[in-house]
């Protein structure tokens, strides 16, 4: 079992609970040390090309060349300081360092972050650096259940070790049909891409419902699906099951249009 000290538990809007585990200070701070290794290597290795170009290596620049030459390389610092982990956390949610040590950046929600919440946290930097070593921010990491340092807290984010994404196994029809049960069931059943990744997303997470939520969902796609089709069934959740079974059995590729009405979609959207 997960440590209840680097788990954290977040609710949907749909009532659905993902638990993420959460970044500790050891593993943030070798992240963080490899960006540092990769942009002060980068700048390093650009500064040198400047050097060269304006001819300060050899002092053969003149005054103007020479406080160009300079005044770009403070810009590069600058921009390796602070420009280079918002643009990182706020088009991809991690930086290179945090893709190796496998973590990421998200809002205490759950919820990708934005460029605002991303240049927060990171212009806050320089406070949880204070006074030296990063000390205010490991006080804080240590004082808050998300590890948060005072960037975190103040962009309202969190850093997660989200799970990796294994490869998905083929929903089987558990108990299978009865004979009763496919009697208006037709041998052709047809379902469009959209339908199909409803009642699979329906079908893989419909276990960590509860019984009340998951007959309210799987009703709100089984009715449009099941009239389409000629189908019933008293179970809205085995009637999906029986049809996704017979969809995919069937090797179909062509549907018709979508059977979901807008509110359906809407709600599928959530799940995801």
């Amino acid at each position: 079992m997960t440590p209840l000290d680097t788990d954290v538990a977040i609710e949907t809007p749909e009532h659905i609970v993902f638990h993420h585990r959460l970044g500790g200070p050891a593993r943030r701070a070798i992240a963080y040390v490899i960006d540092l290794v990769i942009c002060y290597g980068v700048l390093l290795l650009v500064g040198v090309v400047i050097l060269l170009a304006f001819g300060l290596g050899q002092g053969t620049g003149d005054g103007a060349g020479a406080k160009a030459g300079q005044g770009l390389i403070l810009v590069l610092l600058f921009a390796v300081q602070w420009i280079y982990f918002v643009i990182w956390e706020a088009a991809r949610g991690r930086s290179p360092g945090k893709i190796m040590l496998g973590l990421r950046v998200v809002s205490t929600t759950g919820r990708p972050i934005g460029w605002r919440a991303a240049a927060l946290r990171n212009l806050l930097r320089a406070a949880d650096a204070l006074p030296v070593g990063y000390v205010v921010g490991l006080a804080s990491m240590a004082a808050t259940a998300r590890f948060q340092r005072l960037g975190d807290l103040v962009a309202g984010t969190m850093v997660v070790v989200p799970e990796r994404a294994g490869v998905a196994r083929a929903l089987e029809l558990r108990p299978p049909a009865h004979p009763k049960e496919l009697q208006t069931l037709p041998d052709d059943v047809a379902l469009d891409a959209e339908e199909r990744e409803a009642i699979e997303l329906f079908l893989r997470r419909r276990h960590s419902l509860g019984h009340a939520r998951e007959h309210e969902l799987a009703s709100m796609i089984a009715e449009g699906i099941g009239a389409r089709l000629g189908f019933t069934h008293r179970d809205p959740s085995r009637l999906l099951a029986i049809v996704y079974d017979r969809a995919v059995n069937a090797g179909r590729t062509e549907a018709p249009p979508s059977s979901l009405r807008p509110r359906e979609a809407e709600k599928r959207s959530g799940w995801r």
